[in-house]
């Protein structure tokens, strides 16, 4: 089995209450890695995010590991999600529909699968550099993959918190996003954030988490996103693992 160094942390930043959640949870030969970032501007997205979370480490306690088909669980699991938040408060009175972004990872057999929605991250590291990461869901990601603002400009653009995708609201789920690393490698890291830790600390600084165990590592990063954003600091949620021997 894939051997490896495990750290998360989750902080309320100059926020009210803390609407993220995140979690790394082994189950047999398979690890998840889940984070979710209750909407702010919509009521209940504190629920939402744990109800995301708890539909995706359920589904995977349930499951004979390794999973047999993981982008299908992943996938199931999200509109399993959606799905459950959407009953959460639909029979209030008035009703209420809490929204959350989400982006989960499944380890299993020396490979990763991810899936998102919304604007939290996949950071995917290998020898210092950055392999591959999630795109998000939002205005200001479209103006940058059509290089109308740089990535410096994502983090001060006036609409950086328009969120054009999420799990949780009253309509249908939208397409989901996802990707696979065939095969990962001694010293791999894969990182899940929420927009309070990418919207104050650059790429460079991400992944400059090689030489230090992986909760010291995001530890410090969250602190130092926090103190970057303060007073304005948003939720800042980490979740990640570095493989320390892979399966040969």
């Amino acid at each position: 089995m894939i051997q490896y160094d495990k750290g998360s942390v989750s902080r309320v930043g100059n926020r009210a209450m803390n609407q993220d959640r995140g979690c790394v949870v082994e189950h047999g030969e398979s690890l998840l890695i889940f984070v979710a970032d209750g909407m702010g501007g919509h009521k209940g997205g504190e629920l939402a995010a744990q109800e995301a979370m708890d539909c995706f480490v359920n589904n995977l306690k349930s499951q004979k590991t390794p999973v047999e088909n993981p982008a299908m669980f992943l996938e199931m699991s999200m509109l399993e999600a959606h799905k459950s938040i959407a009953r959460l408060c639909a029979k209030e009175d008035p009703p209420y529909y809490p929204r959350t972004t989400c982006v989960a990872c499944l380890v299993q057999q020396n490979q990763a699968w991810w899936v998102h929605l919304g604007d939290s991250r996949l950071y995917l590291i290998r020898d210092g550099e950055l392999l591959d990461r999630t795109r998000d869901h939002t205005y200001i990601e479209e103006l940058y993959q059509n290089d109308v603002i740089t990535e410096e400009e994502m983090l001060t653009h006036p609409m950086r918190n328009y969120v054009t995708y999420c799990i949780g609201g009253a309509n249908d789920m939208p397409p989901v996003s996802s990707g696979h690393c065939d095969t990962l490698q001694q010293g791999d890291i894969i990182l899940l954030c929420s927009d309070g830790m990418w919207g104050a600390m650059s790429v460079e600084d991400i992944i400059k988490l090689n030489g230090m165990p992986m909760d010291t590592a995001i530890h410090r990063m969250a602190e130092e996103a926090e103190r970057i954003s303060h007073p304005h600091s948003d939720n800042v949620t980490l979740v990640g693992i570095k493989v320390l021997e892979a399966d040969t």
